[in-house]
């Protein structure tokens, strides 16, 4: 009996703890900005109840059915707590930690955070960029947002595109560490520079439409925000070695002291990088470095960064037939059999593979002995390289004055030097390789065998096209709180700019010397020798001054914001080879100053805790770029009018712990759209003098509807899907009546594009993820990406109807240019990680193309390089085909 009261007692004391219900409570915390997962972050539930996130920012707690208070903090963000009732086996919550005061990240970077500012942006987590990047350039994996179009072009390593809901990389703004790197002269970013950025991004936003950015930059498609790892990340030390196809090597270090005890922080990372190509002879070989040193001094944190990626590639530069590459997929295109036998039957190379390059050669430089001419063996010979090194430093003091006042200022420079190398003329083809006949240039030049050459006068010359930069900013912003609901941003944009532009002789191909006559300050046409400059030799110089300033309204579930910019574009050409002016000097212009300015606001507003709307809208008067007003005479253009953007947005977010969705339409106008080729006309009453000019009044409408959907089907199992629909017209139709500056009539240029597609992007998109994380650390995920709707690129100067009555149909309306087949790729992305004590260990691999699909990413309507035909159809498009199956494993070891 007494036994049977001590078990009832023991019973009675312990079956609460044994029987009580228990779940899982996970997730995982990220800065609200970048979407950095925040590793060592406490998560707790009591006094000295709870954990903290691992390496990739997770959390999991086991907890007795009820409600608990879950606080999330971490060193330097702001905490936050929820009430979080446990009440099944299963429940995730994610925490998104803002930091305890502005950043520098917010305040220069104009960083685009949810619920708050009103535009469509989407969020390239470092995990991501991890798992999914695999050694392709940078803009390639941002087609996993809507609206984004990126490709390799020609296959050369660093010669990726994009292009955001039509517009090109001209027209999209991006920023590093909050600094403009689009190039001063013509828009273009140049992905090759920017090796390596991998190794030490903090976080990467695509801002899609005119942004959030309160600078007067070009964010007429969007704007790329590249963030760094700097004194507010974890300390850490990284080695990275990757293997992938065609002998790609890429061997990477990275170091992140985080915060030391007395203010200071090192980030340090370096690359190195070698490989043969996908494509036939697109090599490439290239080092990246990056070094930044930060400083808590009081209420400042001084910053000096240094950063580049000396590299050089081969390329892949012209584009050819389809049935150059592929007659069969070239047939399932819209070729005609009979054309296909046409080309072949002109001593054109047909069926090469999608991995052809045109632009190499065999070569074998011989040489003359006393008895006989010795020819060793020949070696593939690469007539398309890129070879540059832009380094970036900055000099930058982030202040937080007080409570309310926030001052940033940055001195930038970048010094760039390199070019492209191309042989000239371009050589006939080798009937029997296929490829350059590069031979039998060298062999007259050489005068192999004897015969008229005797002095070895070079008919053929490998040449580098050089363009050198000086560019050096300052960039100063301040952000004041006015009071609770409203804050005052603004500041200044400063920035001058060199361009340095020449040819110069960089191998006589066995020739003695070369005969030129670019430079018109020499008599006649004179020898030239390696090293010497030919062709044209100019400078580009660049001024631009702006004003900026933008007022933030936010109070409770209201968040509206206005914008206001101005800026002053100067430019001037000095041209050495355009004869010299009376007094002697050298030939240049006068400055010429283009005002511009921008007015946007938007608004958004939280209807709840699960759902968002927004809308934003502006009006943007943009500066022609530099070759669209002065031309290499050094004459200034007629008829230089701005472009015009016009652009309203709206969207919609609704979010759910397990599910995301937003929705985004907008509605874009560009008016005056530069073409990129100039067209002239003679002067009446002399010829031999041509007027450059801008044909005004080429308008296009932009408008489309974007989705973007994430479910947490498992808690291991993640869909994220992308849906963009796109409808880009030109609008316009116009005849543009030129006067010289005498009121004199010059010419008449007609043009009717009204109708036509946008081309050289695709307008539908389509990208469909699953990622499983099969146990902890383990996951495996594929991707799915289709486009479609994709219309060759085209001139629309080119639609004369008076000069060019070819390109309308027999109704009188403009003729569409060659329609690309929609095509699709599938992804798989496997790895591991796992820790051992204080390391941890990532493998990673990936396969991209994985079923080695036959497309076509990029095309050029009746290419003037292809006179075969110009039919308006797969006949006459000069076409890049897409990379076949490669593969990427890496091993990263973290300390």
């Amino acid at each position: 009996m007494k036994i049977s009261k001590i078990l009832f007692a023991v019973l009675l004391f312990t079956s609460p703890a044994v029987f009580a219900q228990t779940g899982i409570l996970k997730g995982v915390v990220t800065d609200a900005i970048t979407g950095e997962a925040l590793i060592g972050a406490n998560v707790v539930y009591g006094p000295g109840q709870g954990t903290v996130t691992d390496i990739d920012g997770n959390y999991s707690l086991t907890l007795e059915y009820g409600q608990y208070n879950i606080t999330v903090s971490y060193v330097g963000y702001k905490p936050i707590e929820k009430k979080i009732e446990i009440k099944s086996s299963k429940i995730t919550s994610d925490f998104k930690l803002g930091y305890t005061t502005l950043s520098e990240v917010e305040v220069v970077g104009d960083i685009a955070t949810s619920r708050e500012t009103p535009v469509a942006f989407s969020n390239i987590t470092p995990i991501k960029i991890q798992e999914q990047l695999a050694a392709q350039d940078i803009p390639l994996i941002l087609n996993s947002t809507p609206g984004v179009y990126a490709t390799q072009s020609g296959g050369g390593d660093g010669d990726a595109r994009i292009n955001i809901r039509g517009f090109s990389q001209r027209n999209v703004a991006v920023m590093l560490d909050g600094i403009p790197v689009n190039d001063m002269e013509n828009g273009w970013v140049y992905w090759s520079n920017w090796f390596g950025l991998d190794a030490v991004m903090r976080g990467t936003q695509i801002q899609r439409g005119l942004g959030a950015s309160k600078l007067a930059i070009p964010s007429v498609g969007g704007t790329i925000n590249i963030t760094t790892k700097g004194i507010d990340n974890k300390k850490k030390i990284s080695l990275k070695q990757e293997v992938g196809n065609d002998g790609f090597l890429r061997t990477s270090l990275g170091m992140t002291s985080g915060r030391l005890k007395n203010g200071w922080g090192v980030t340090f990372a370096g690359s190195y990088k070698q490989g043969d190509g996908w494509a036939d002879q697109t090599w490439t070989k290239g080092w990246f470095y990056f070094l930044r040193v930060d400083k808590e001094i009081g209420k400042h944190i001084l910053s000096i960064t240094a950063m580049g990626a000396p590299q050089e590639h081969g390329q892949r530069s012209h584009k050819r037939s389809i049935a150059t590459f592929d007659s069969a997929y070239a047939v399932k295109a819209g070729m005609r059999p009979g054309f296909i036998d046409t080309l072949s039957g002109y001593g054109l190379p047909i069926d090469m593979g999608t991995r052809y390059n045109p632009n190499w050669g065999y070569l074998s430089r011989a040489y003359i002995t006393d008895t006989d001419t010795i020819y060793p063996e020949a070696v593939a010979t690469s007539t398309a390289n890129n070879f540059y090194h832009k380094p970036l430093f900055s000099l930058r003091d982030f202040w937080n004055v007080n409570e309310k006042l926030y001052i940033s200022n940055i001195l930038y420079l970048s010094i760039g030097s390199g070019g492209g190398r191309s042989f000239s003329p371009t050589p006939s083809v080798d009937i029997e390789t296929g490829q350059q006949d590069l031979q039998t240039k060298y062999n007259t030049n050489m005068n192999i065998p004897y015969g008229w050459n005797y002095d070895k006068e070079s008919s053929g010359i490998m040449r580098n096209a050089i363009n050198n930069h000086f560019w050096l900013g300052l960039l100063s912003t301040f952000d004041y709180a006015i009071n609770d609901a409203f804050s005052l941003s603004g500041g200044i944009d400063l920035r001058t700019y060199k361009g340095e532009h020449y040819r110069e002789i960089e191998d006589l191909f066995g020739g003695n010397y070369f005969l030129d006559d670019g430079n018109k300050n020499e008599s006649d046409t004179i020898k030239k020798y390696k090293g010497d400059k030919i062709g044209y030799y100019n400078d580009a110089l660049v001024r631009w001054g702006g004003l900026f300033a933008q007022l933030k309204y936010k109070i409770g579930n209201l968040t509206a914001f206005v914008n206001l910019t101005g800026s002053t574009s100067g430019y001037q050409r000095i041209d050495y080879f355009l004869p010299t002016l009376e007094d002697g000097s050298v030939n240049k212009t006068d400055w010429k100053y283009i005002p511009g300015f921008t007015v946007k606001g938007g608004i958004n507003y939280n209807l709840n805790e699960r759902m968002n709307v927004f809308m934003n809208m502006g009006y943007l008067s943009k500066a022609q770029r530099f070759q669209n007003v002065y031309d290499r005479q050094n004459k200034l253009f007629l008829a230089i009018e701005n472009e015009i953007v016009k652009a309203v947005e709206l969207g919609y977010s609704y979010v759910l712990p397990r599910a995301t969705l937003n929705i985004n339409t907008y509605y874009t106008i560009w008016d005056n759209k530069p073409a990129d080729r100039a067209t002239s006309f003679p002067d009446p009453e002399n010829p031999d003098i041509r007027y450059s000019v801008n044909i005004n009044n080429m308008n296009a409408l932009h408008k489309g509807i974007e989705f973007e959907f994430a479910y947490k089907i498992l808690d291991n199992l993640v869909l994220e899907s992308l849906l963009s629909l796109g409808d880009w017209k030109w609008t316009s139709r116009d005849s543009a009546f030129v006067y010289n500056d005498n009121a004199e009539f010059v010419g008449k240029k007609a043009f009717d594009a009204r109708g036509l597609y946008v081309g050289d992007a695709a307008q539908f998109q389509n990208r469909e993820s699953l990622r499983w994380e099969i146990i902890k650390g383990l996951y495996t995920s594929g991707v799915f990406t289709w486009f479609g709707k994709n219309y060759s690129e085209f001139n629309p100067i080119e639609l004369d109807p008076e000069n060019n009555p070819g390109a309308f149909d027999d109704n009188g309306n403009p003729r569409q240019s060659w329609k690309i087949p929609d095509y699709f790729t599938i992804d798989f992305h496997a790895g591991y990680s796992w820790r051992m004590k204080k390391v941890g260990v990532q493998l990673r691999a990936s396969v991209l193309n994985a079923l080695n699909s036959v497309f076509v990413t990029d095309a050029q309507n009746n290419d003037p390089f292809l006179t075969h035909s110009s039919s308006f159809d797969a006949n006459s498009a000069g076409v890049y085909m897409g990379l076949g199956r490669r593969f990427n494993i890496s091993l990263r070891v973290n300390i």
